[in-house]
């Protein structure tokens, strides 16, 4: 086996892939949702609702929540808007 070879099976053997899409703030359906999904997956799955990005992306979720409530002094589930 390669160096890189193993450098692969490593990285897909890491906890931490699976939760390799951020966790981006944003405005779906009028609520702050923090989400590991991307845009495309949200559409997909609320339909025609209006989704925007309301905040940055974190690795950790939890950040996206304390983030929320720091910066918009709102909680995950309060109202929001996409202007």
């Amino acid at each position: 086996m390669t160096l890189r070879a193993a450098l692969v099976l490593a990285a897909l053997a890491s906890p931490a892939l699976a939760q390799s899409t951020p966790a981006t703030v944003y405005c779906a359906n009028e609520r702050i949702v923090v989400e590991r999904s991307t845009m495309q997956q949200l559409q997909s799955r609320l339909g025609h609702a209006r989704i925007c990005v309301i905040g940055p992306s974190f690795d950790f979720q939890p950040d996206g929540v304390t983030w929320v409530r720091s910066n918009l002094r709102k909680d995950v589930g309060d109202a929001c808007s996409c202007r």
